[in-house]
């Protein structure tokens, strides 16, 4: 008889512990992951592009107010054309043409670098002219004349503090020198707008 309870109560404990079991709640654990993507916008100019400078596949583009924003480079400058007459000097500022080039790769011996103006106007300078400063000066009246430091190739944008007027500007190719001295117009290419590094003929 003692067994018989023993065993009826041993029944009861399991049977609750059964029916406790099954009302247990199960929690699960629900982990979210965020991914979050980066996307890198290339750095555009600030502004209207005024100015295109290439050298085999690489091309920058520039806005005024890029040009503006870089070291600048001042002189004075003016021209002589192919009946004699002198304009200038006066003084110009503007950019350094090695600045523009060093930022797609330089000009190498066996290169000239070609400038297109909007009115389809080019004209060339060779490496040796844009390294050595080889070019013709003249002094205010026309006489040839030898500058004591090299001109500085510049791609300006103001004249006399002033922004280039419309048949000009905005850029214009120019030769300034610290002296007031001017050099030939054919190398000063009005209206701007183009710079190619390419292989000399």
């Amino acid at each position: 008889m003692k067994k018989l309870v023993t065993w009826l109560g041993l029944g009861v404990l399991l049977a609750a512990m059964i029916i406790m079991s099954s009302c247990s709640s199960t929690t699960t654990d629900t982990t979210t992951t965020t991914t979050t993507t980066t996307t890198t916008v290339a750095q555009t100019p600030a502004g209207p592009v005024v100015l295109t400078v290439t050298s085999g596949s690489k091309t920058k583009s520039y806005s005024m107010a890029d040009l503006q924003a870089m070291k600048s480079v001042t002189g004075n400058g003016g021209t002589k054309n192919k009946k004699g007459v002198v304009t200038g000097p006066i003084p110009y500022k503007g950019v350094a043409l090695i600045d523009l080039l060093n930022a797609v790769g330089g000009v190498a011996s066996g290169q000239i670098v070609k400038f297109t103006g909007t009115d389809g106007y080019t004209s060339t300078v060779s490496y040796d002219q844009i390294t050595s400063g080889g070019f013709t000066m003249y002094d205010a009246s026309g006489n040839p004349a030898t500058p004591t430091a090299k001109p500085t190739l510049a791609i300006v944008y103001f004249a006399n503090g002033a922004a280039l007027d419309s048949s000009t500007g905005p850029l214009e190719v120019g030769l300034l020198s610290s002296e007031s001295l001017v050099s030939d117009g054919s190398i000063w290419a009005k209206l701007l707008s183009k710079i190619d590094v390419v292989a000399a003929p």
